[in-house]
């Protein structure tokens, strides 16, 4: 059955995929099109499964197995895994659907990118704000896109990476399996990725990274078969993942390449060089023929297949580390680490800060060089969508690393620990890093879970069983105190009890910064902009909670109390915006002043980058057919088919009233309403023209 719905998932991506691509070539990817081939190929699978009585027989035996199975395991291992389902798996799937998609990165690019595509009928570049949204991998918002056309809401995106993480689940069990693990030694495996904090964090939420590591596990899944017992099958199936987990985040090939050395020489030996060379040339044929069409796209406007070059003036970033060495490797490997051994401990997170600080000093490498970080590092503990550490799971991965290179045989459990080493070592050394990393390491900690649910498989029932119960007890604040969807207000409480202060004071943009001065200068220096003010000193027990008194009571910790309950639900897309608290209050106002028989409004952003959680509020008050875009961006984008399609709108929405005074002409204006955050223009005639960026 796990294998079954495993394939079933990577075959609709595939799907997905095909005819997004399609219809995008023919400018016809609208959601009436889209449900069209959705029903057609629901016609033929039903006919598939209920058609023909062999396929109906095998879907029925393999559903009667598996309760089978569940039922004839111990009983504490029932208990274990209905109290997993219990307090992971039905409230992450709750919150998926329940609470908006409101992670930073879906406001900004996933979810924007997305309106985008389905107002132009296609997947080709546009003008932008944020050109991220172009270049950056593309398949799981190609997902998000077919089922915001069928749903014609945003309610059910989440569950995309929901099924991502139980497809993940599934994975880890069936190559532990594969390793020749037992069914409850698999169930151990697969119970310790469900209760990886960063991944019930980013199981609601329309990120990227669960999807990737689907594609990445069911890759070394069916690599581990086709090293096993080599058939076409098998291999075809594998390249499909690698190359589908490659085109939804770079990073897969990253940790898959060790992967593809192991899997080559072995298949070289085994069968011989026909066979390698073929399954090398299918793998090859399967890159070309995805990714093709998106570099295409990118080489067009960047002159580049991947993204803007230095120089270029659509540049804004480069991930890639600009410097490499052993050393510098090490740096990042420290750094890296870093980020899992965080706790709600302040003097524990300076010690560590303290420790990979002594260690950079020893190799001679500065901690923060900019041309292998982007991010200063800094140990910290935080319960957030897009950087929380895994210190259990990392310390459980280390020791079971440690145990397995002491242990006579398992060669390909031991092949799996050197294909992460190896897969961590090229990330470190490929990517600059960045504090949001902890994410993007999924696919290794998901390798980790096997090596994990091996060692487990060495102790008794009864130790086995409750040290995984405790992973699962100890996942529960990740559950319940996510900040972007919290279920219940305790993230005030449990930062007073353990006396826990930011090591960094971020003044809230609105909030009166002589206010904090005047209560706090004891604790924090306001002298130093790092770019928050640090603190002076680390302070007692008792002190830390005075801190978090006096921050209280200005007002620092108001959304901490939140649950997903008090407010309506779109007011949860602005939960992040600590620097314009009263940014929904103030769109909400302008939204008001919209005739309900708007078409079209422009957008003209400085400050913030993507519309999505606008649009998807204005989404219920508009006609169905009414558009969103950007009309200020570079003259770059001037050349591209999208952008010559008319676009007329009377009102533009602005977070600058000096981008008003810079680019639009007074005698054009009707009105401007302006709010805290936000401003609204209203124009005298409808305008087509877009507004070129000028330094």
């Amino acid at each position: 059955m796990r294998l079954k719905i495993i394939k079933s998932w990577v075959f609709i991506a595939v799907l997905a995929f095909m005819s997004t691509e399609l219809l995008s070539a023919l400018d016809l990817l609208t959601p009436l099109c889209i449900r069209l081939f959705w029903i057609s190929v629901s016609v033929v699978a039903l006919y598939k499964r209920f058609g023909t009585k062999t396929t109906s027989v095998s879907f029925l035996s393999a559903s009667i197995a598996s309760v089978r199975a569940f039922n004839e395991l111990p009983r504490n291992y029932r208990i274990l895994v209905v109290i997993s389902a219990l307090t992971i798996v039905f409230p992450v799937f709750f919150l998926a659907v329940y609470g908006p998609p409101n992670n930073v990165d879906s406001i900004n690019y996933h979810l924007t990118r997305v309106v985008c595509w389905l107002q132009n009928h296609n997947v080709k570049h546009y003008p932008t704000f944020h050109v991220q949204q172009l270049y950056h991998n593309v398949l799981s918002e190609y997902l998000l896109l077919h089922l915001m056309a069928l749903s014609g809401n945003d309610c059910l995106l989440n569950l995309v990476q929901w099924s991502a993480m139980i497809g993940v689940v599934f994975g880890v069990g069936l190559i532990g399996k594969e390793l020749g693990l037992n069914f409850r030694n698999q169930l151990i495996a697969s119970i310790l990725q469900l209760a990886l904090p960063i991944g019930i964090l980013e199981a609601s939420t329309t990120q990227n990274d669960y999807v990737a590591t689907f594609f990445f596990i069911s890759f070394v899944y069916f690599g581990l078969k086709v090293l096993t017992n080599f058939n076409w099958n098998d291999a075809l199936w594998m390249i499909f993942c690698l190359v589908l987990g490659g085109f939804t985040k770079y990073t897969v090939f990253f940790y898959a390449f060790p992967y593809c050395v192991w899997i080559g020489f072995q298949l070289l030996k085994k069968e011989g060089l026909k066979v390698a060379l073929g399954l090398f040339c299918a793998a090859f044929f399967s890159l070309c023929l995805v990714f093709s069409p998106f570099f295409w796209r990118n080489y067009q406007l960047f002159n580049n297949i991947l993204s803007p070059s230095f120089g270029h003036p659509l540049f804004v970033e480069n991930i890639a580390t600009e410097k490499y060495g052993v050393l510098y490797t090490l740096s990042n490997v420290a750094k890296n680490a870093g980020l899992h051994l965080g706790l709600p401990n302040l003097a524990w997170n300076i010690q560590i800060d303290n420790s990979i600080a002594r260690f950079h000093e020893l190799i001679g490498i500065s901690i923060n060089d900019s041309l292998i970080s982007l991010d200063t590092y800094r140990t910290q503990f935080v319960i957030q969508e897009d950087m929380s550490g895994n210190i259990l799971m990392f310390l459980s991965c280390i020791s079971a690393s440690i145990w397995l290179l002491f242990q006579k045989g398992y060669p390909k459990f031991k092949g799996l620990l050197w294909c992460i080493i190896i897969g961590f070592l090229i990330f470190c050394t490929a990517a600059k890093f960045q504090l949001w990393s902890t994410r993007t390491h999924l696919p290794l900690f998901a390798e980790g879970a096997v090596l994990a649910g091996l060692a487990l498989s060495k102790l008794s029932e009864k130790w086995k069983v409750g040290i995984t119960f405790l992973f699962v007890l100890a996942s529960l604040p990740y559950v319940i105190n996510n900040f972007n969807k919290p279920l219940i207000p305790l993230r005030y409480v449990s930062k007073y009890f353990l006396g826990y202060i930011p090591k960094h004071l971020c003044v809230p943009m609105e909030a009166q910064e002589f206010s904090y001065r005047k209560m706090l200068s004891t604790a924090y220096d306001f002298e130093r902009r790092e770019p928050c003010f640090p603190l002076k000193t680390s302070p007692a027990y008792w002190e830390r909670r005075e801190i978090i008194a006096k921050l209280g009571s200005l007002g620092y910790y108001n959304k901490e109390d939140e649950n997903i309950f008090k407010h309506p639900r779109e007011y949860y897309f602005f939960i992040a915006d600590k620097e314009n608290p009263s940014s929904y209050s103030d769109f909400k106002a302008l939204a008001k002043l919209l005739p309900n028989n708007t078409q079209t409004l422009g957008i003209m952003f400085n400050k913030k980058l993507g519309f999505y959680h606008y649009w998807s509020i204005l989404n219920k008050q508009l006609p169905p057919t009414w558009d969103m875009k950007y009309v200020l961006c570079h003259k770059e984008y001037l050349a591209l088919p999208n952008a010559s399609r008319i676009f007329a709108y009377e009102y533009v929405l602005c977070d600058d009233e000096q981008l008003i005074d810079k680019y639009i002409s007074k005698g054009a204006v009707a009105a401007i309403y302006r709010t805290k955050s936000l401003l609204l223009v209203r124009f005298k005639r409808p305008s087509s023209h877009y507004y070129f960026i000028t330094q």
